[in-house]
């Protein structure tokens, strides 16, 4: 009787699951349908940081790439080494593991944008982003359903690298920020409303609310620098930031053990 009770319950996440991915990778193309083009500002490229420091122009933007690089080498390595708990979603593993790739991919192309500034060096920035946005989001959704992450993990890279290429052809920004929101609000979603079942998962708040910061940061990236007497911008401090939210899943996925 017991089973029986189950099941329907474990198709009920499952249906919610299939449609949070689904409205996910949709709604980037709908808003790009529904809404005015929105062109990149060329104002963008132009951060506090303009020092040239061991001949590396905007010197420490670039340098704090390592950050992403860094973080995402040791997760690649905490996995091969089995230090990540995947026991009760097994296959949810290609998701994360999209994750780590996407952010240490992100550090080199973060740092070739951050060295020339410009529409053209902007795209292998945001592709590999793309990527590590798309592992998050199939990562927290496979943790909680017995479908394959790479699954779901394939149409989400699709609309996020997608939206990219798009931006890149068209000019229009619409798709790519319409991921970016959608993205980090599925992930929330997820972890709100469907119960994980290992510990831990409420760490995902953490992370995102370090991602939260860096964005503030990078918002504020003339008005850090000069707070800072232009010692460190806070373009800079979004790199650190957004590394070390990343930082924080990986931990999530060392420490979790079974909520049973």
């Amino acid at each position: 009787m017991q089973s029986l009770t189950i099941e329907p319950a474990r198709r009920r996440v499952r249906l919610a699951i299939d449609l949070i991915a689904l409205a996910t990778a949709l709604v980037p193309w709908l808003a790009a349908t529904w809404l005015p083009p929105l062109a990149q500002p060329q104002s963008y490229h132009d951060f506090a940081d303009q020092r040239t420091l061991w001949g590396i122009p905007h010197a420490l933007d670039v340098v704090s790439n390592i950050a992403f690089i860094g973080v995402g080498l040791w997760g690649l390595v905490a996995a091969a080494r089995g230090r990540f708990n995947f026991s009760l979603a097994p296959t949810a593993r290609f998701a994360w593991l999209a994750m780590f790739v996407g952010l240490t991919l992100t550090g080199l192309g973060s740092g070739f944008y951050h060295f020339a500034p410009s529409d053209p060096t902007l795209v292998w920035d945001r592709l590999p982003m793309a990527i590590a946005f798309s592992g998050l989001v199939a990562g927290t959704l496979a943790d909680r359903t017995q479908r394959a992450g790479w699954v779901l993990l394939v149409p989400l890279v699709a609309t996020a690298v997608g939206s990219v290429i798009a931006w890149a052809i068209s000019g229009n920004l619409v798709p790519y920020l319409a991921v970016q929101a959608t993205y980090v609000v599925a992930a929330l979603l997820a972890t709100m409303a469907l119960r994980s079942p290992y510990t831990h998962a409420g760490w995902l708040y953490g992370a995102l609310g370090t991602y939260a910061a860096a964005f503030v940061c990078q918002r504020l990236d003339v008005a850090i620098s000069n707070a800072m007497g232009g010692a460190v911008s806070g373009h800079t401090l979004k790199h650190l930031l957004a590394a070390a939210a990343v930082l924080v899943l990986g931990r999530m996925l060392e420490l979790r053990r079974s909520a049973a």
